[in-house]
């Protein structure tokens, strides 16, 4: 399954990297992407977002899919969770 990415999604995760403080692996978690697809766009976009600072209503759009996407990736952890704890106290009654 391919997943596509809007030009701006990928330039705020290029903003964000280069902002300095993160890595390429923190900026992949924190835009819930692979670290491969962060290092591309890096590549890709790194010279046009040195210069566009900007922020536009779609630069908002990809902070909320950002945003998103942390919920997102929250919430499948929680439910892993607690199927894993359901499995556990399903054995504790038999």
């Amino acid at each position: 399954m391919s997943v596509h990415y809007t030009e701006d999604f990928k330039k705020e995760a290029v903003k964000a990297y280069m902002a300095g403080d993160k890595s390429i692996p923190q900026i992949a978690v924190e835009f819930n992407v692979a670290k491969s697809s962060v290092s591309k766009w890096v590549n890709e976009y790194k010279e046009e977002c040195l210069y566009t600072t900007s922020t536009t209503a779609e630069s908002n759009e990809a902070k909320e899919i950002r945003r998103l996407n942390q919920l997102l990736n929250e919430k499948n952890k929680e439910i892993a969770f607690l199927k894993k704890a359901a499995a556990f106290f399903v054995k504790e009654i038999d």
